[in-house]
């Protein structure tokens, strides 16, 4: 009996995928739920598990083929078990090259790199991008996030932060923008895409209209985000509609990034490692602070300087006593 394998609808506005790597070839055998092929679709890149055990008969398309949903791409013989033999996995070999140079590993470009590598490229090839660079103070934001927490509700800084830069956004349109066929367009969701990094790729799921929503949704909605990540069900829906996107780097020893603008958007904002500094006060006097550093990149085509200085200001503003602006 043969088995037709189709191209997946992964979300709901899918419509078309691409074939990324084929897992088994002509004359192998696969078993039902072991992944086959790996399809793309906008950012993400899924593994399509067969649909029967068998051998494959036929595959229809070449990886780099873009094709419908529904159509099918291979076909798998269930009646072809017996003698089958997976094909062997090919395994990394040092070769020595006329230059000396041993290598390691070879990993193709392609998939969910390959796509991010094209979309940053098409990012600083289309728009004009320069970051600016500011120190700013964690005490109230480390302040509110233990009074909840002696309170019992578990929020992160990422979570906190996230709905600070919704009310600096709210405050300064200017960066929740995009250019849309020769029009720059404002917008009034602030839909925040929340930068999560993984050791196969860098995620940016999107919370939308953060305007609408208290901290504890916000908190909520990241916990949820970053399972499916964890999980691999991060769906499509969840990866697009952004207008802004923020990066929290905070666990990570770096003090400074120049982020690269996710398109079509107009900035990125990303927070680096907060350290213990001591800071002199207005009276003179000293005191040891959690500073933070807080990086912009903006589309110069879309704004110039001075609205970026003020949206850096309206955070750190917000962030001295986050609690009276998240009415908290």
């Amino acid at each position: 009996m043969i088995e037709e394998v189709y191209m997946p609808k992964f979300g709901m506005t899918m419509t078309e995928g691409k074939i990324i790597k084929w897992l088994k070839k002509e004359g192998d055998y696969v078993e039902k739920d072991e992944p086959l092929v790996e399809i793309e679709t906008e950012k993400l890149v899924n593994s399509l598990d067969a649909n029967a055990s068998g051998v494959v008969e036929e595959i229809l398309y070449p990886e780099g083929e873009t094709l419908a949903i529904t159509t099918v791409i291979a076909k798998i013989n269930t009646d072809k078990t017996a003698g089958a033999v997976s094909a062997p996995k090919e395994e990394a070999q040092n070769i020595t090259a006329k230059t000396d140079k041993l290598i390691l590993e070879k990993r193709p470009y392609l998939g969910l790199r390959k796509t991010i590598g094209d979309r940053m490229k098409e990012s600083l090839a289309n728009s004009p991008q320069g970051t600016m660079t500011t120190r700013a103070d964690m005490t109230g934001v480390f302040e509110l996030k233990k009074s909840l927490a002696d309170k019992g509700q578990k929020v992160g800084v990422t979570d906190i932060m996230v709905k600070i830069v919704g009310l600096a956004l709210e405050k300064n349109p200017i960066l929740n923008a995009a250019i849309v066929d020769d029009e720059i367009i404002l917008y009034k969701s602030v839909n925040l895409g929340v930068a999560m990094g993984t050791e196969k790729a860098l995620f940016v799921p999107v919370i939308h209209n953060v305007q609408e929503k208290n901290l504890l949704q916000i908190s909520a909605e990241v916990k949820e985000l970053s399972q499916k990540i964890k999980e691999n069900r991060l769906s499509p829906e969840d990866m697009t509609g952004g207008t802004f996107t923020f990066n929290n780097m905070g666990l990570l020893d770096v003090d400074i990034v120049t982020a690269i603008i996710n398109p079509p958007e107009a900035a990125i904002l990303t927070i680096g490692i907060t350290r213990k500094e001591v800071v002199v006060e207005e009276d003179n006097s000293t005191s040891i602070r959690p500073l933070t550093t807080l990086s912009l990149s903006a589309d110069h085509a879309v704004m110039d300087g001075v609205p970026v200085i003020s949206f850096l200001s309206d955070i750190k503003e917000i962030m001295k006593n986050p609690g009276i602006y998240l009415n908290i």
